[in-house]
């Protein structure tokens, strides 16, 4: 039997062992959420290198309940969905690192690896029980996922997003400038599924947002997909903070060099430093 403190040791020292793309306090609200909401089936969509899966899972073992974590990734950058994991290979070559992940922190037995589309995953029939927990860190379309799965959520389901800040990103490669507008596209979808009552902000941590699900086998579909066209279409004219975009880039420039990747926590950090997002 895991205890509170020793499983959050165990998650430390994960996270000096794997890519773990989120602040510290993020993975610490996910372990927290889990021992304080005891769900029984939790569906992550966006594993990344799984930094967060292993958060959950500790959460769950710290007090030995019987939680079950479904997660999903391409694992793989596709023609429209870009992924941070490209830069360590194929999926194939993604998915050993995130299983030997697993298996380091002694989590493996808890988690089920889905390598693939949410959409894919959805018409696959794995999903084997109603979800209490959602969390969303993919592509930023928040709106598809919530609709994918609400009619296995339960009727309060926490759904945790990732990535809510509206700030624009950039990443620097051969090819020029990318912007990355996933942080503000989940923004303006999350504020806009707020407003209209299906979703109930409950804390933020950093950029990590915590809402309950507003009843959502009674959601409107087809208002949902209205609303989130309105945000899509917001995204035509922005404001953009010139330091974010040199402080993003200037990391991706960083991550994408042998020589360089020292100095990229540093310049990450910094960049959380700048936002200045912390507990709400």
């Amino acid at each position: 039997m895991g205890t509170n403190t020793d499983c959050r040791s165990r998650l430390y020292k994960a996270l000096d062992e794997v890519d773990a793309l989120m602040s510290r306090p993020v993975y610490d609200a996910l372990f927290d959420t889990v021992a304080q909401e005891r769900p029984q089936q939790i569906l992550e969509i966006g594993t990344a290198h799984g930094a967060g899966t292993i958060a959950m899972a500790l959460g769950a073992e710290s007090l030995s309940l019987p939680t079950r974590i479904q997660t999903v990734d391409t694992l793989a950058a596709l023609p429209d969905i870009p992924s941070s994991r490209a830069e360590y290979g194929d999926a194939q070559a993604n998915e050993v690192i995130v299983r030997d992940n697993f298996r380091r922190a002694g989590v493996e037995g808890r988690i089920s690896l889905f390598v693939g589309r949410s959409d894919a995953f959805a018409m696959s029939g794995s999903l084997d029980a109603p979800i209490d927990m959602l969390v969303l860190d993919a592509d930023g379309r928040i709106d598809r996922d919530l609709l994918l799965f609400r009619d296995r959520m339960t009727h309060d389901c926490l759904i945790v997003v990732d990535d809510i800040d509206g700030d624009v990103g950039a990443s620097l490669s051969r090819d020029g400038l990318a912007l990355d507008l996933k942080h503000v596209i989940s923004e303006k979808l999350s504020t806009s599924l707020v407003a209209q009552g299906y979703l109930r902000l409950e804390k933020r941590v950093w950029n990590t947002s915590f809402f309950r699900a507003v009843d959502p086998q009674n959601w409107d579909e087809e208002e949902i997909r209205a609303l989130a066209i309105v945000c899509y279409r917001e995204l035509i004219f922005l404001n953009v903070k010139v330091r974010t975009i040199f402080a993003s880039s200037t990391a991706s420039l960083l991550s994408s060099n042998v020589l360089l990747r020292p100095f990229y926590g540093g310049a990450r950090a910094l960049y959380r430093r700048m936002l200045g997002r912390q507990v709400r």
